[in-house]
């Protein structure tokens, strides 16, 4: 299956922006919520930015509000997509974070993957970091909900993570749930419906 279905290009209805951060600067011996955003990545959020203004064009709708998780990687991206819509500052929220996984090393591609399969895989299991995926999925919802809420008669766009949106989505829509982690870019944007989150396009096309 591609990722998300065809013709999914659409954000009409959409209550929310959630946004994968933007490319980090991977630092060894430092944890990942530690990470601080590449400099040399700032551009890629002022284009994204463009690109969901150009597809919500047709829907005479725009991003009013802009919330974070509290790790710097996420909340550097959004300040630049801020600059970009021309928002004053960003609202932070530390449910909206990454899987907790503590301080755990820098490992390859390879075995990196294997270890986002198994929390997949076991989601009520306690197989990677300090809590399970079932846990990070509801905590995540819960603060998806409530940031949300708040900006219920507009859109908002949040900053997060790849991992997280992936346990959310995933159940949601009934998608795989490794296809959909690596099918996620540095930043992506994909808009998505409350309550229910039901995926309903995101601003760079699928690749096959």
């Amino acid at each position: 299956m591609r990722l998300p279905p065809p013709g999914a290009r659409e954000p009409a209805g959409a209550d929310v922006v959630l946004v994968r951060h933007a490319r980090p600067l991977l630092r060894s011996g430092v944890p990942a919520r530690e990470w601080r955003l590449d400099p040399e990545a700032v551009p890629a959020c002022h284009a994204l930015a463009a690109e969901v203004d150009r597809l919500l064009a047709g829907t005479g709708r725009r991003v009013e509000r802009l919330w974070s998780s509290d790790e710097p990687k996420a909340v550097a991206t959004a300040e630049a997509l801020a600059q970009a819509w021309g928002l004053e500052g960003v609202s932070r929220h530390p449910g909206l974070a990454e899987h907790r996984r503590g301080p755990l090393p820098l490992v390859g591609d390879v075995e990196w993957r294997e270890q986002v399969a198994a929390l997949f895989a076991r989601p009520g299991e306690l197989v990677l970091g300090e809590e399970t995926g079932d846990q990070a999925r509801e905590r995540f919802a819960a603060a998806l909900a409530e940031v949300t809420a708040e900006g219920a008669d507009g859109l908002t766009a949040v900053v997060t993570h790849a991992t997280v949106m992936t346990l959310l989505l995933a159940e949601a829509n009934g998608l795989e749930p490794m296809a959909l982690w690596g099918s996620l870019k540095l930043p992506d944007a994909l808009f998505v419906s409350a309550p229910g989150w039901r995926l309903l396009g995101r601003a760079w096309p699928d690749t096959p």
